[in-house]
């Protein structure tokens, strides 16, 4: 969506608390349950709560550099198919940013879908803020829940399925033995998302598009809803086809199994504790773990030295 102008003020003296709080509710609602169903999904394999935190509160950073990026790329393209494909491509690398700099090589990103599971949470993040902001750009409380809702249903899942689809294809290149599958499971990575983004937003574009008599249920049945369901659906078997293939890929993965022919560059679990990627995550975490600890025994050696002086 094109040439929106965020009005981030949630202190308007249009909006009294409590419709503050509606609008809030509807906006991050869909996205806390979508949070909880991906953490009860990885429930076996749980990720350390300072992970999980991480991406979840990334969504201020990814946006604010998305936005940046566009209004610096926005006056060289005047193509407005092109230039949305470039925001959309603008989003999805600030969100694979986010994972390839903190959970890329994290000691706890040690199976292969943990890749969805963080890339989710990252894209759920950036989602739900966003939708606030959208909200609350709107002038009546009315309007802002109707935005939200319209965007419970579409946007959120959109980039909740991006998000499927980027840690589908970085868990690929993380547990890739060779640098060239490596490299071209990142360029698929936002390949991909991008064209599924992009798309997404131009079709919704060319919906709002058309005229509908606001009083034709037949018209807004036909022209509206239909189209949306239709690619909604779309997108939620996207989701699904990438989901059930990381999952059998994983359960090869865990129990050190042969993958097929298209995924034999792959590593099994043992492989992986093996891998100097892995032996490195671990040295690096050592010396952290080993740093945190001097300065705590410091911080109450420095605390006994001061009682005792006094």
């Amino acid at each position: 969506m094109l040439n929106f102008h965020f009005d981030f003020n949630l202190f308007n003296s249009n909006y009294y608390l409590y419709e503050r709080l509606l609008v809030f509710l509807f906006s991050l609602v869909p996205a806390i349950l979508l949070v909880v169903f991906i953490l009860y999904t990885d429930r076996k394999s749980k990720e350390p709560i300072k992970n999980i935190l991480l991406c979840l509160f990334s969504g201020m950073l990814t946006i604010s550099l998305a936005r940046e990026l566009e209004t610096f790329i926005m006056p060289y393209i005047s193509n407005n198919i092109l230039l949305t494909y470039i925001f959309a491509f603008m989003e999805e690398i600030s969100k694979m940013g986010i994972f390839i700099i903190f959970i890329f090589d994290n000691k706890y990103f040690d199976d292969i879908y943990d890749g969805i599971v963080y890339m989710s949470l990252i894209a759920l993040s950036f989602a739900g803020i966003e939708n606030i902001m959208y909200a609350f750009s709107e002038s009546t409380v009315t309007e802002s829940i109707t935005l939200a809702l319209m965007r419970d249903f579409t946007t959120i899942p959109l980039h909740v399925i991006c998000g499927v689809v980027i840690g589908y294809f970085l868990s690929l290149s993380s547990f890739s033995k060779d640098i060239k599958h490596k490299i071209i499971n990142i360029i698929f990575a936002i390949t991909v998302s991008t064209l599924i983004h992009g798309t997404f937003n131009n079709l919704m574009t060319l919906l709002s598009d058309i005229e509908v008599n606001p009083d034709s249920s037949l018209q807004i049945l036909l022209f509206t809803i239909l189209p949306l369901v239709l690619i909604m659906i779309v997108l939620l078997i996207i989701a699904i086809k990438y989901i059930n293939k990381t999952l059998e890929l994983n359960e090869i993965y865990i129990h050190n199994q042969k993958y097929d022919n298209k995924y034999k560059y792959l590593m099994v679990y043992d492989d992986f504790l093996s891998s100097p990627s892995f032996i490195q995550r671990k040295k690096r975490y050592n010396v952290l773990k080993i740093n945190k600890s001097k300065k705590v025994n410091d911080s109450i050696d420095e605390l006994l030295e001061i009682v005792d002086k006094s």
